[in-house]
Order: structure tokens, then C-alpha cells, then sequence
């Protein structure tokens, strides 16, 4: 009787496991959203040199940048890309940081970054930010989540 329960046990997990593999998504490595510029390495230029990012690619038409180990930032170039640059972008950078003092102390003042505000709630008081634009009109936007959220406890973490 017991050998007979423990073979009914197996049998259950393994129709268990094999529906949860079934209903699982396939991994996911990166992301990585494309910006189309018309001055591809004005661009590129500002994303390294002045927000300070890290370059893992460069072709000429396109360039990208690690935002954390495993999401990044495509720039392509308006001539070299399947989209074109279009005047409202329609889309914006938003980068997640638990230092957002941090990174506003570092880029408030640097020549060449149009600062649209600094930081206040966004969001309907869901974070608080600070946002950019790039040198065509791309937003960038560095928040936190904020306190009375629960995704902010990930900052509780360290």
C-alpha cells in the first residue's frame, strides 16, 4: 500500500511539474529598448559622456549601453534602422535607482543635460523622479518608488 501511495505522489508532481512548465513563460535575458537619431553619435556622445553610461556595442548604425547586467539602451541611427525618428517620441528612458539624490547631485549641474525638473512626485504619487531630455528630445527619467509602495521594499534589501 505504501509503494502504491508513493507512486500515486510521484505521478501527482510530475503532472504538476509538467503543467507549470506549460504555463511558464521561455526566459527572458535583457531588454533593450531602440532610440532613432538623426546624429547617431551626438547621441551616443551624450548617453556616455555626460549621463556616464557604459558602451558594450558600437557599429555605425547602431550603439548600446548596459543599463544594469542584464537591461541596456539601443541608439540607432535614423538611416541605418527598420524605424525613423519621429518628432513626438512617444516613449521615454525610465531608469529605476534607489540613490536618486545620488544620481541628481551628479547630473544637475553637467553642461548639455536640459533638465525638465527636478525631483518631485510623479506618477500620481506613485514615485518620485527627475527628468532630462537628450540631445532630440528623448525623455529620460531616473526615479524611486515611492515609500508608501510596496515596490519600494526592494531598497530595504542591500
Amino acid at each position: 500500500m505504501k509503494k502504491l501511495i508513493g507512486l500515486v505522489i510521484v505521478g501527482i508532481l510530475i503532472n504538476v511539474a509538467a503543467s507549470a512548465k506549460e504555463t511558464e513563460n521561455p526566459s527572458i535575458a535583457s531588454g533593450v529598448p531602440f532610440f532613432y537619431y538623426q546624429d547617431l553619435q551626438g547621441a551616443a556622445d551624450w548617453y556616455e559622456n555626460k549621463l556616464g553610461l557604459k558602451k558594450v556595442t558600437s557599429e555605425n548604425w547602431v550603439v548600446i549601453f548596459e543599463l544594469t547586467p542584464t537591461s541596456h539602451l539601443g541608439l540607432v541611427n535614423a538611416t541605418g534602422g527598420s524605424l525613423k525618428p519621429t518628432e513626438n517620441k512617444g516613449s521615454l528612458l525610465s531608469i529605476e535607482t534607489a540613490d536618486l539624490e545620488g544620481w541628481w547631485d551628479k547630473l544637475k549641474d553637467v553642461e548639455g543635460i536640459n533638465m525638465i525638473h527636478g525631483i518631485e512626485v510623479g506618477a500620481k504619487g506613485m514615485i518620485e523622479e527627475f527628468r532630462m531630455s537628450d540631445p532630440e528630445g528623448y525623455v529620460v527619467e531616473f526615479f524611486r518608488w515611492h515609500s508608501s509602495r510596496k515596490e519600494s521594499d526592494k531598497y530595504l534589501r542591500k
